[in-house]
């Protein structure tokens, strides 16, 4: 792997590298005790943008990142909470995270979710 995202699912944080070294880390949520983020390895199929936020039914902020699970995605958050464990499954972001991280990211591109 050269460019690729792990998400520490016990810290609530995901980290991204490029070329093997960690360029940045983030704050992020994850799935409630009864809606857990799934461990395993992925990559994103898809990459959407909402422009607001009566373009989606539910809050995924401005930003979704599609990952090859059916049960978890990256999103931001319009409303939040974010940090913890906070989410229906999915790892959700502060919005200015996402939109920072987003262009880096191309379809294709491995995510680790990891339980620590």
């Amino acid at each position: 792997m050269k460019n690729y995202i792990i998400v520490n699912l016990a810290l609530c944080r995901l980290s991204y590298y490029e070329d093997d070294a960690l360029v940045k880390s983030y704050p992020v949520g994850t799935g409630k005790l009864a809606t857990p983020t799934p461990a395993g390895y992925y990559h994103v199929v898809d990459k959407l943008v909402f422009n607001n936020p009566a373009d989606t039914e539910v809050d995924l902020g401005s930003r979704r990142l599609v990952l090859s699970s059916d049960k978890t995605c990256l999103h931001g958050s319009w409303h939040g909470p974010v940090e913890g464990q906070v989410s229906g499954g999915c790892v959700r972001m502060y919005n200015q995270d996402i939109e920072e991280l987003f262009p880096k990211i191309e379809v294709g591109m491995p995510v680790v979710m990891m339980e620590g």
